[in-house]
């Protein structure tokens, strides 16, 4: 079992560790909002955030799911599309806008 957050829920997954994150949100998670384009990592339409602490400190880092093995997400912090808050501007958003 592979276990992370996705969004804000714990999962195991049973999935094998080699399959794809975009694999493993779209078509067992049924979360959409992550989209296949080119499977290769160039587009970004499978862009997800992958939360990891680094120095006792929570780093997001956008990855491309094609690209991401399952097993890769084990103890991480995934956030799709759908994870994210649309009722108030994300502090990146914010920033986009004060600059």
């Amino acid at each position: 079992m592979i276990q992370f957050i996705l969004n804000n829920q714990l999962v195991s997954a049973s999935q094998s560790s080699g399959s794809t994150m975009l694999d493993y949100v779209r078509y067992f998670k049924r979360l959409t909002g992550t989209k296949i384009g080119c499977r290769e990592g160039d587009c970004g339409a499978c862009t997800i955030l992958v939360g990891d602490f680094e120095n006792g400190k929570l780093v997001y880092r956008s990855m491309t799911s094609c690209l991401m093995p399952l097993g890769n997400a084990a103890g991480k912090h995934i956030v799709s599309v759908e994870g994210i808050n649309m009722k108030e501007l994300s502090p990146v958003q914010q920033t986009m806008i004060d600059t």
